[in-house]
């Protein structure tokens, strides 16, 4: 007679919602014996969230081996802690430990998704410029730090729905002249309409199409200087091509020619007058 072997038991998986308090977190954190290395960023974006009540019950969980061994949640159990807040989430237990390489495979849903679900029109142009008026009006005026999560975004956009307007004209602009990019000049023509809205149409007319402006005018200026820089293929920072906008804004604004368009790497960014 063979011998028949009899499979060991699979680990019983079973679910439920819990509310995740600080302590929680951290308890279930000291279980965090084998995960990726942490991202402070996300860490930080989702605390926001957390701490401004935006942080949606979408079905995503925190998961846990058999043994006890956190698998999956790492960041937003250090949000819950970092926030203080209760946050009512799905736990899993019971999974293998080997599932935890399966994990997070999956393309990340950006900003820009959200927003076409949303039916926006030129979603992913209004999802970049809404982020970097989002991180201007952080005071991070070279865009160099921490994006907005989705959920702010969103808020921002519906505060401030002439951002579409901005993204329409930043599409148009480029149809005609590409060598600024779209999240840039939408960006630079939201926060001059704030200021004059009447002479930022006039700005961007201009910008796009370059007529009848005289030798030495400002538009023509940053036209050239941008036309040069695309045709050496030079990967200038976004921030230096705001500062270049704003420096020509301001001059035309103040009625003066511009020969030379010049930014500092480490200089400060000029404010729109």
């Amino acid at each position: 007679m063979r011998k028949t072997t009899v499979p060991a038991q699979a680990p019983t998986m079973q679910a439920q919602f819990v509310d995740v308090t600080p302590a929680l977190a951290e308890k279930w954190l000291r279980q965090n014996t084998h995960n990726r290395n942490i991202r402070e960023k996300a860490v930080l974006a989702y605390a926001r969230d957390m701490e401004a009540g935006n942080w949606a019950e979408n079905g995503e969980a925190i998961k846990f081996a058999a043994d006890g061994t956190l698998l999956d949640g790492q960041h937003r159990l250090n949000a819950v802690a970092l926030a203080g807040v209760t946050v009512r989430m799905l736990v899993i237990t019971g999974l293998e430990n080997a599932t935890q390489e399966t994990m997070d495979a999956g393309s990340k849903r950006r900003t820009a998704d959200a927003f076409g679900l949303r039916g926006e029109t030129n979603a992913s142009v209004l999802s970049s410029i809404t982020k970097r008026v989002w991180m201007w009006d952080q005071g991070d005026y070279g865009f160099n730090g921490a994006s907005p999560t989705t959920a702010e975004a969103a808020a921002l956009l519906g505060q401030r729905p002439d951002l579409r307007r901005s993204t329409d004209i930043a599409v148009r602009t480029h149809q005609s002249f590409r060598c600024l990019p779209q999240s840039i000049v939408g960006t630079a023509h939201h926060l001059f309409t704030r200021i004059d809205r009447n002479a930022t149409v006039w700005f961007f007319q201009r910008l796009a199409d370059g007529a009848e402006l005289p030798a030495g005018h400002p538009i023509l200026t940053l036209r050239t200087r941008a036309v040069s820089e695309a045709a050496d293929h030079r990967k200038t920072p976004a921030g230096r091509q705001m500062a270049y906008l704003i420096r020509t804004w301001n001059a035309v604004r103040e009625g003066r020619s511009l020969a030379r368009i010049l930014q500092d790497a480490d200089g400060p960014m000029p404010m729109p007058k």
